[in-house]
């Protein structure tokens, strides 16, 4: 096996784990949107001002970073797929003569 071909196997395998990364975090979602509309509407139904917002804001936090890092494992899955010319000089960097 050459080394753009092996280079090509090593990109698809880190696609594939990134992939399951991903969708393994999404599993996540129902938990975290479950507690977060949770603790907004009883905040709401309480009519509490400032001082009953941290959960809400908490859990609004952890749902947008749990979103980020699905869209990031998603998108590193998309560019290692491809295998680009940069992701091949990133795992298989020339060597100098």
């Amino acid at each position: 096996m050459q080394g753009k071909e092996g280079v090509r196997v090593v990109s698809r395998v880190l696609s594939i784990f990134f992939g399951v990364f991903g969708l393994y975090e999404t599993t996540y979602l129902p938990e975290r949107l479950f507690s977060y509309l949770h603790y907004t509407n009883e905040v709401r139904s309480a009519g509490v001002a400032s001082a009953g917002l941290y959960l809400p804001t908490l859990y609004r936090i952890t749902v947008g970073f749990l979103f980020v890092r699905i869209a990031v494992y998603l998108i590193l899955a998309v560019i290692f797929w491809k295998c680009s010319p940069w992701v091949e000089r990133t795992l298989l960097p020339e060597r100098e003569q």
